[in-house]
């Protein structure tokens, strides 16, 4: 009785310290895509939500189907004098195909794309159909719970299933108010498929597994699958364990399947492994741990709720300040328009907690942490280059930095292999992140259209991150551990990489603006790419300013300080705009779904843009440039996270009405009905909105670095009210509350510090800030 008071207070105190809204609809989905969703971060499932014969398909954040061993990159550096020359010479195109054709030498053979990421397996429940009376799906935000209720002549049935943080289990349930359970559970392999794509990863008709094994007795489910070609050191296999508990009933096995007849209740706790030995009995030892789990369902579903419910609930957004409102159904919130304030609220809750569930192990990939199909767009990895920044975007300001930790574990996992790609594609010490990443680091993906080896800025953005975890987290241990040994290894590469021209200024050579080509050159490869040069000036900047925090060779110091004044400066076109390619006459590309160029405005202001009022309206006109060429084509132009890499810049720059259209250009175009996000609009499960959304409408409440603070910078809501946002210098807002006639904010600083102050772009006054004391202004 003690154990089961203590749970019910625990789940009452997670649902009412958590009330976001809740996403649930009367809509039953149309294509795996709107499946219902929940993770730990190590394992997803996606519940299709049927009300009588269901799926649910299991995932798992490390079950990458191998496609192609990881190898060493091309000998790209053995010939870098000569491709520098092509490029010097503007034979751009030839020096992407010289890369193909070294490949070729090295025995790469055509184009590697990287490892898919695949689901591990579908449970089916076929339960007898009935005419439905009332039929409603959802997902609660802040527990991570995924429902389905129906109602027919025989009574209600519901169905629950969450995947546990604290338990490291799927957990389902089925129960009924007055008639038995019946129903049939089957184990299989997903079968979904898009057939060019299977062509284009030459997938025979096994899909890259070489056995499958199942085993079904009353209590238990197991399922062994072997990949046909595991890599050495990488995954063989993986194994999945469902454990039935039937209370009342009988239950038989026909023809592979579990039969169950008149159960009063049932609950399945599942779990996926990778395994890297297939002689291994993982089943074995699954079975064991899921034993020990006897506490009950809600047991389980209060300790997880507890964890994920904490991570959900340290921001909180109120655009609806004095409303009464119940959680409306998700089709008639959608109907209103994506301006209305509720659904911007939804949005940002909806995009949170799919990224939360998503990240764990490691961070999201394109697909989160789920699919339900063998042949994921872009294989469903790791793609440096825009999208994985995106998904993690929101991560520091919503106070959630833990969140951040395993993409610095990612990476620094692949740090030999970053030192290897350094090292053999450009003869440099230091390190080099390629634009593609699954369960190995090495440069792999390129071809003629897309030189991707030549592009030079992925350890200087990632950087800005870990340099970002510490401004926001004041932690100088990971400071002095983990950031300055990363970027320290980012700037040695660029020692060793950057020449100088006559000037004395350094060039960029090779050099690549992910995935654009200029107006008048056909090809992607290039010289002094915008993108590039901004990384790395920022790289250099935070390295000099980690300086003043821990003592660093004073040499090194210098050194950094001389390499930064010979970046060349940045330069506007004969249009007044941001010019993407710094290299004698190649002409801006507006019609493209990426804005790399803008980068210095994505996170910390580059100095350099915000002092000169020409750059800052070169950067304008280039926002507007890309959203001119969107707004002209009926597919939104494509791609959800360059619509961030437009409202972030826009954002900074105090451009109220941009930064706003960009956020409902995003809620209209790329949410499905579940309230998970698409890539292009309304197509292709991906993750990346989901973490651009809530970061989008972050970055219009606050904007923060060392010594300032600007409050509602570009806020186009008239009331409304933000909880819990951090900001750089170890600050947190624990209230801002704003209306058309007052803005009261209240800090609290984890240190003594002067703060800056400005509301709205314009400045309001200097502020002491107490270490650990709450400060409330009134303007």
């Amino acid at each position: 009785m003690k154990s089961l008071i203590s749970t019910i207070i625990l789940i009452l105190s997670v649902l009412l310290s958590h009330a976001e809204c809740a996403f649930k609809s009367k809509l039953q989905p149309t294509k795996w895509e709107e499946y219902l969703i929940s993770g730990n971060g190590t394992m997803g499932v996606m519940v299709a939500g049927y009300p009588y014969n269901d799926t649910v398909v299991f995932n798992h954040t490390n079950l990458f189907l191998p496609i192609y061993d990881p190898l060493i990159p091309p000998s790209q550096g053995n010939h870098l004098k000569e491709l520098r020359q092509l490029l010097l010479d503007d034979s751009y195109r030839d020096a992407s195909q010289r890369l193909v054709e070294i490949s070729h030498a090295d025995g790469f053979g055509k184009k590697r794309q990287s490892d898919l990421s695949v689901p591990a397996f579908q449970l089916v429940i076929s339960d007898k159909p009935y005419s439905v009376r009332s039929y409603t799906r959802g997902v609660d935000f802040a527990t991570g719970e995924i429902s389905m209720d129906r109602t027919d002549k025989r009574g209600s049935l519901s169905r629950r299933a969450f995947v546990s943080r604290a338990d490291n289990a799927v957990f389902m349930t089925f129960s009924s108010d007055k008639s038995k359970i019946n129903t049939t559970l089957d184990l299989s392999m997903v079968t979904n498929y898009d057939e060019v794509r299977k062509r284009k990863f030459a997938l025979d008709d096994d899909f890259g597994i070489k056995d499958v094994k199942k085993s079904v007795t009353p209590d238990w489910l197991t399922i062994k699958v072997w990949y046909k070609n595991p890599w050495k050191g990488g995954y063989e296999g993986y194994e999945g364990v469902i454990r039935v508990i039937q209370q009342g009933g009988k239950s038989s096995v026909e023809n592979g399947k579990l039969v169950i007849k008149d159960a009063e209740s049932l609950t399945l706790i599942g779990r996926v492994e990778p395994s890297k030995d297939m002689k291994d009995n993982l089943a074995s030892l699954i079975m064991k741990d899921l034993e020990t789990l006897t506490d009950g369902y809600d047991h389980y579903l209060a300790a997880h709720a507890k964890i994920h419910g904490d991570l959900m609930g340290r921001v909180k957004l109120n655009l609806t300040v004095g409303s009464s409102e119940n959680c409306p159904l998700s089709e008639e919130l959608l109907a209103r328009g994506f301006d209305d304030p509720a659904i911007i609220e939804t949005l940002f809750n909806a995009g949170r907690y799919n990224i939360i569930s998503a990240t764990g192990v490691n961070p999201p990939n394109l697909q989160g942490i789920w699919g339900a199909t063998m042949t994921p767009a872009w294989s469903g990895d790791y793609t440096t280059n825009g999208n994985l920044p995106t998904a993690v975007s929101h991560y520091l300001d919503a106070s959630t930095p833990e969140l951040m930790l395993p993409l610095f574990d990612k990476l620094e996992g692949f740090m030999d292999a970053f030192k290897t790609n350094a090292r053999v594609l450009f003869n440099c010490r230091g390190i080099h992140i390629p634009s593609h990443i699954c369960l190995h680091g090495y440069d792999n993906q390129f071809d003629a259209t897309w030189p991707m080896t030549f592009w030079t800025a992925g350890a200087a953005w990632y950087s800005m991150f870990y340099y970002d975890y510490y401004l926001y987290t004041l932690d100088k241990d990971f400071l002095i551990n983990r950031a300055l040994p990363f970027m320290e290894e980012a700037a040695l590469f660029y020692e060793d990489f950057l020449e100088e021209d006559a000037g004395g200024k350094y060039i960029f050579n090779p050099s690549y603006s992910p995935e654009n080509h200029p107006g008048n050159s056909k090809s992607q490869a290039c010289i002094n790419a915008t993108m590039d040069v901004m990384a790395a000036k920022s790289l250099l900047r935070n390295l000099i300013q980690v300086s003043e925090i821990v003592d660093i060779d004073p040499v090194k110091i210098d050194k950094w300080k001389r390499m930064l004044e010979k970046m060349p400066a940045y330069q506007l076109n004969s249009d007044g705009e941001l010019r993407e390619w710094m290299w004698k006459d190649l002409s801006d590309n507006h019609k493209h779904r990426h804005t790399s160029h803008l980068l210095g405005l994505f996170y910390i202001h580059d100095p350099e843009i915000m002092a000169d009022a020409d750059l800052r309206e070169g950067c304008r006109r280039t926002i507007q440039q890309r959203l001119a060429y969107r707004n002209t084509h009926a597919d939104g132009g494509t791609m959800a996270f360059g619509v961030s890499q437009l409202a972030f810049p826009a954002s900074a720059l105090g451009d109220t009405e941009t930064a706003h259209e960009l956020l409902v250009y995003s809620g209209k175009n790329y949410w499905n009905n579940n309230l998970m996000t698409t890539h292009d609009p309304h197509k292709i499960f991906n993750a990346d909105m989901s973490g651009a959304y809530p970061a989008m409408v972050l970055k219009m409440l606050a904007y923060s670095e060392p010594g300032l603070i600007s409050l509602l910078p570009a806020c186009p809501w008239e009331k409304g009210q933000i909880k819990g946002m951090s900001l750089r210098g170890g600050v947190q807002i624990a209230d801002l509350t704003w209306n058309s006639n007052q803005t009261v904010v209240t800090f609290k600083s984890k240190i003594a510090q002067k703060v800056r102050l400005k509301l709205r772009g314009k400045f309001v006054e200097d502020i002491i800030m107490p270490a650990n004391e709450e400060v409330t202004l009134t303007f």
